[in-house]
Formats: C-alpha cells, sequence, structure tokens
C-alpha cells in the first residue's frame, strides 16, 4: 500500500514545526503550506489523504479551504485545528464533514493518534468503495445479459435516445457520447448521468439519486456521502476542468443538476 499523504495547513511557524515534526518518524509524505490561498492551489494539484487544517487564518480561513476540500476530494479526511476561542467554528466545520479537530497547542500522542485514526477511517472507505465497484461489476453484467434477452423491436423504440446538448445516451445499448467521445462509465456513473440528463433543468436530490441509480433506501445524510463519490468519478470522465464543472452542477444543499 502506498504510503500516506497528508497536507499540514496552519500560518503558525511554531505550529507547523511541531506538527511536521511530530509526524515525520510516521511514515508518511508530508506537505506543509502556510496560507489558505496556497492551501487551495495544492489540493487542486494532488490527491491528498489527510490533511491538518487551521481554521483562523485569513484573508481565506479554514471553512473556505475545507469547502474545496470537499468539492475536489470529497473522501480526504480533515481534522480541524482550532484554539479554544473558536469551538463554534470547529463544530461548523464537523457539520460540513471534517473528521475531528484538535485543540491547539495538542500533545504529540494526541496528534499522532487522531491522524492515524483518520488514516485507517480513510483506508476503510477506500476498501468499502472497492466493493462497491465489484457490486456495480456484477450488476452490470447482468444488466447485460437482460438486455441480449430483449426482443429486437426495442432497439428502434422512439425513446431510445436522450440527447441533452452535445450529450448523447443510448439507454438500450447502454452507452455514453459527449461532444462526439465515447465515454467508458461504470453501471453506477451511467444511471447517475442518466437520472441528471433525464431530470434536467430541475435539481435531483442525493437521496432519489441514490434509489434511482444504485437501488438504495437511505436518508438524504449517508445518500450524500455515498452519491458524492460517484459524482467525482464521474466528473473525473466528462468534465474538460474538473475544479471548474461544466456539466455536473452541485446544488449546495439540494443535490445536482445537469446543465450541459
Amino acid at each position: 500500500m502506498d504510503k500516506p499523504r497528508i497536507l499540514i495547513v496552519d500560518d503558525e511557524k511554531n505550529v507547523r514545526f511541531i506538527l511536521e515534526k511530530t509526524l515525520s518518524t510516521e511514515g508518511y509524505f508530508i506537505d506543509v503550506i502556510s496560507d489558505g490561498e496556497s492551501a487551495i492551489n495544492k489540493i487542486r494539484q494532488t490527491v491528498y489523504d489527510l490533511v491538518l487544517l487551521d481554521l483562523n487564518m485569513t484573508p481565506i480561513d479554514g471553512i473556505q479551504v475545507l469547502d474545496i476540500i470537499r468539492e475536489q476530494n470529497p473522501d480526504t479526511v480533515v481534522i480541524i485545528l482550532t484554539g479554544h476561542g473558536t469551538i463554534d467554528s470547529a463544530v461548523k466545520a464537523l457539520r460540513l464533514g471534517a473528521f475531528d479537530y484538535l485543540y491547539k497547542p495538542a500533545s504529540p500522542e494526541a496528534i499522532r493518534e487522531r491522524v492515524r485514526e483518520g488514516i485507517e477511517y480513510r483506508q476503510k472507505m477506500q476498501r468499502r468503495s472497492l466493493l462497491l465497484d465489484q457490486i456495480e461489476t456484477l450488476r452490470k453484467n447482468l444488466v447485460d445479459l437482460d438486455s441480449e434477452a430483449k426482443p429486437m423491436e426495442q432497439v428502434t423504440s422512439s425513446n431510445r435516445f436522450l440527447t441533452a446538448g452535445s450529450l448523447v445516451i443510448d439507454k438500450y445499448h447502454r452507452s455514453v457520447t459527449i461532444e462526439g467521445k465515447l465515454l467508458n462509465l461504470t453501471t453506477t456513473e451511467f444511471n447517475l448521468l442518466l437520472c441528471l440528463a433525464e431530470a434536467a433543468p430541475s435539481v435531483v436530490s442525493s437521496r432519489e439519486l441514490a434509489s434511482r441509480a444504485m437501488g438504495y433506501s437511505i436518508d438524504e445524510s449517508d445518500a450524500r456521502e455515498i452519491v458524492k463519490y460517484h459524482i467525482y468519478q464521474l466528473r473525473q470522465k466528462i468534465e474538460p476542468d474538473i475544479a471548474n464543472p461544466k456539466y455536473i452542477k452541485t446544488i449546495r444543499y439540494k443535490g445536482y443538476l445537469w446543465s450541459g
């Protein structure tokens, strides 16, 4: 397994030094950044397993950096660094998807323990995603078998193709092209894209996407966590610029929409 990659973001030099020194013997790849803007640039270039993130920075604070992390790499584990006076912000960060928070100054033992737990959590989520992909492969095989069993008259059905701008979806062969380019999609990615294209220009909630595309009957919070991973993978195959999505838009607190 590759060594975990960690990003430390804090505008206090002594804090950066302590964090890097504390973790340097744990076998991690470590990058250190001193401000929010540089952190955002780094996050857009590199996928990190875990980010240690200071909240109280200017002009770009930790909450803004956390938003970008969630857009770019939603499964990155984020541990917030906070002073006693910013506990409300730390709680807000937890609600936005941070893994945990540490009071400054934290002891080396506490830092190592929470980082280790965060890395273990991410590895569990990666194994879970792998299992989901394996399930998708089995489901795709079943879909292919069902497609082969359909009568030929369905091939010429008037609702076989769905177009949305430069996007063309062949429902029968379950193939997709965009701007003439054939996409290699998993079953879940195809189903998600079809749901979004059929609903356009309306917003589709994460819960509805999880139900229609994956067959899961779960609450909105769990659906959001599952769907955002697959949306991220789908954007990697569709979007010209993953940092500024053109086709699949995130509508905060509501869901996603197809805008192509």
